[in-house]
């Protein structure tokens, strides 16, 4: 059995004008300080401070003579140039699906908004959508050390802004490579941070204790692991997160399911598969965890339904698809769907793996020599993989 993974976050994002003008002042050095700036623009040095401290409003007059003064333009500035490449990257990373051409394409726009990028808040929304392009081109490596560079910025936003927006979405991205770098070692520090920082934030807390729980389960402390998957499903459930909620569900019910609670496991997962029900892909990988949780009840006539209901719909993501047909041939005894798993080179060779382990099983009942040593040897061609179905 196995825990849903957080998904990663992307948001465009804007800034009060005169915190924008500020940023890009501060980006620029100490020969743009207020008194320099204003002195080189012959504006009153209070007036430009009362502006860019957000206690005046700024004229579009103003606005154009520090435009001018700034080598910029007042779009640039505004950042009304950037919108539609904005829109563009957004519609190609919020899709269901993303093919290799479409992250090409995410990635030339989010390098293209990075380079025009000025100032604090804006360079640090680049390098997190930058970070997101790398991240689903499972360039992961790449993707931390960007959003690590981003965190930097974020911290400083929000030290001298009290402004945890950035910071907030960073930091969730992070613990996602943390976790898949398995680098646990150097975590804890932000985690901490992240329990100061975002403690009235249900969301976020919720987030802290899904890390945590990854932590814990590398670790092998399951009932550790256990008890944030909880305290996470408790947070996302404040939140009134339902997405989120729904795969908190599961990775409790997984936590369940490996300590043996297969009870406990079958009272959550339904509850999990009806609030993912606008969430296809989740749901799905619901419905699967709750097959094999019901096998192991020996519920089979309701495994049997709940495959059934589902398994048309499961097409659009093969190896669940795959999993189910295994499921399925566990539940009713019959090898036939499992066989048409092996010889599918749709499936990963991890999911026809995992076939031929539930092949051996029931051909070793049968005792049906030759049928158990052929899916040994095919499994043997297929594994790399440590791997098991009710793992």
């Amino acid at each position: 059995m196995s825990t849903l993974d957080n998904k990663v976050s992307l948001e465009p994002n804007r800034v009060p004008l005169g915190r924008r003008i500020s940023e890009i002042l501060a980006e620029k050095g100490g020969a743009f300080s207020i008194r320099a700036f204003a002195d080189r623009i012959g504006m009153n040095r209070e007036t430009l401070r009362i502006m860019v401290n957000g206690a005046r409003r700024i004229a579009p007059s103003d606005l154009e003579i520090i435009a001018e003064g700034l080598g910029l333009s007042v779009e640039r500035i505004k950042q009304t140039d950037t919108v539609r490449k904005e829109h563009q990257l957004h519609a190609l990373l919020q899709g269901k699906t993303q093919t290799k051409m479409m992250l090409i394409q995410a990635s030339e726009i989010a390098d293209e908004l990075l380079h025009l990028s000025i100032g604090a808040t804006e360079r640090g929304f680049g390098l997190n959508n930058v970070g997101r392009v790398q991240y689903l081109q499972q360039k992961y490596e790449e993707a931390h050390q960007t959003w690590l560079h981003a965190h930097e910025l974020a911290k400083n936003i929000y030290e001298q802004y009290s402004d945890s927006h950035l910071l907030h979405l960073v930091t969730a991205n992070l613990m996602l490579t943390y976790i898949i770098r398995k680098d646990f070692s150097n975590i804890e520090g932000m985690l901490e941070v992240a329990d100061s920082v975002f403690a009235e934030q249900p969301r976020a807390i919720g987030l802290v204790h899904y890390t945590r729980m990854k932590m814990f389960e590398a670790r092998g402390n399951l009932e550790l692991a256990k008890k944030h998957a909880y305290l996470s499903l408790e947070h996302y459930q404040l939140a009134f997160d339902q997405e989120q909620t729904g795969i908190a569900l599961v990775n409790c019910a997984h936590f369940e399911y490996v300590l043996k609670r297969y009870q406990e496991a079958a009272k959550l997962l339904p509850q999990a598969i009806g609030l993912l029900q606008h969430y296809k892909y989740y749901r799905i990988f619901a419905v699967n965890e709750y097959a094999k949780t019901l096998i192991k009840l020996r519920a089979h006539e309701t495994a049997n339904k709940m495959v059934e209901e589902h398994l048309e719909s499961s097409k659009e993501y093969p190896d669940l698809y795959g999993k189910l047909l295994i499921a399925y041939s566990f539940s009713k005894d019959d090898p036939k769907y499992a066989h048409s798993v092996t010889n599918n080179t749709t499936f990963s060779l991890e999911v026809r793996f995992l076939a031929c382990k539930y092949l051996m099983r029931y051909y070793s009942s049968i005792d049906d020599a030759d049928s158990l040593m052929k899916y040994y040897k095919m499994g043997r061609m297929f594994s790399e993989i440590d791997s098991d179905f009710f793992d």
